[in-house]
């Protein structure tokens, strides 16, 4: 437990002040698959551009980004998943982008365990910017080895055009594992500040 504390502290902005919400994106999305693969004690964080958020049923932890590139932030939590020894790959079957500009699942290779992770990257100007929820199911979905055809989530979630915009224009549909509403924060803190102690000593 302690070796995860300190390498997630190691991946986070060394200044808050300067966040960098692909560098906070990476590391959000290494702490949910942290959480949910080994039971590392991450809980709700709400950070100035990125928002984590767990789940129960299933087991899950997504990652909410508020600001940023789109390919950029894909780019990297996609960079965070292929970090893992889990090798996680694309699955098979591909999933219908709805009013999002890009949907796929990342599933680890087959094994004891089935874990998946599902992002969602939207277009530029719309928000959340792009969401990906880690989950674990007790079995593993044939459609992370056999392209069953181009899929679609029943669930609707939608997402806020620019604030020029008078009407929400896309109304995209929840990855597997439905998402809250992220209710709004008065203060927000930045990740050093949320980031549990481990026994590591006092953060500076």
């Amino acid at each position: 437990m302690r070796t995860f504390a300190l390498a997630l502290l190691l991946t986070l902005p060394a200044v808050a002040a300067h966040a960098d919400p692909v560098q906070e994106a990476r590391s959000a999305t290494g702490a949910c698959l942290s959480a949910v693969i080994d039971g590392a004690p991450v809980e709700d964080i709400d950070g100035d551009d990125v928002v984590i958020r767990r789940g129960k049923d299933p087991v899950s932890c997504t990652v909410r980004v508020n600001a940023g590139e789109p390919v950029v932030l894909q780019d990297a939590v996609r960079a965070a998943i292929k970090r893992r020894a889990e090798l996680f790959v694309p699955a098979k079957t591909r999933w219908d982008a709805g009013d999002w500009a890009f949907r796929e699942t990342f599933c680890n290779i087959p094994g004891r365990r089935s874990l998946a992770v599902f992002i969602s990257t939207n277009k530029p100007g719309y928000q959340p910017v792009l969401t990906a929820t880690v989950f674990e199911v007790p079995k593993r979905d044939e459609r992370c080895d056999r392209d069953l055809g181009l899929q679609k989530v029943a669930a609707n979630d939608p997402a806020v055009a620019p604030e020029a915009a008078p009407v929400v224009a896309a109304k995209p549909e929840a990855a597997i594992a439905e998402l809250s509403p992220t209710p709004p924060t008065p203060k927000k803190k930045g990740w050093r500040d949320r980031i549990p102690d481990f026994g590591l000593g006092k953060k500076d």
